[in-house]
């Protein structure tokens, strides 16, 4: 019997405005390859991309970002990170999803900071 277990998710709060933020986040499938922005609801502050199938993901994965502002200054990220269909069921998966949330979150900074264009 499988064991189904949350999809990784992780919190981030930046000390940027959220318009900056939304920017980086809309070039994002630049800078993290393969995965392409497929859902952008700007009015809401969400964003999902996917990443095509590879590795333990064979048949995709979806990695949902919500935008919360905080304050003029301050912005809250939520990133959810799940299998395009089915469950998440091991603990290699999570990592794996782990990894490719920080992954995105790493490169976000960079876009952030100028360091990326």
């Amino acid at each position: 019997m499988d064991i189904v277990v949350p999809n990784p998710k992780r919190e981030v709060r930046i000390a940027y405005n959220i318009e900056e933020v939304k920017a980086a986040i809309k070039a994002l499938d630049k800078h993290v390859k393969p995965t392409t922005l497929t859902t952008q609801i700007d009015n809401m502050n969400f964003y999902q991309f996917t990443a095509p199938a590879s590795g333990i993901f064979s048949l995709g994965m979806l990695l949902e970002i919500s935008v919360h502002e905080i304050s003029e200054k301050q912005t809250l990220l939520q990133f959810e990170g799940r299998r395009s269909f089915g469950w998440i069921d091991s603990t290699h998966e999570i990592g794996e999803t782990y990894g490719f949330i920080n992954g995105c979150i790493n490169m976000l900074g960079k876009v952030l900071r100028g360091e990326l264009k």
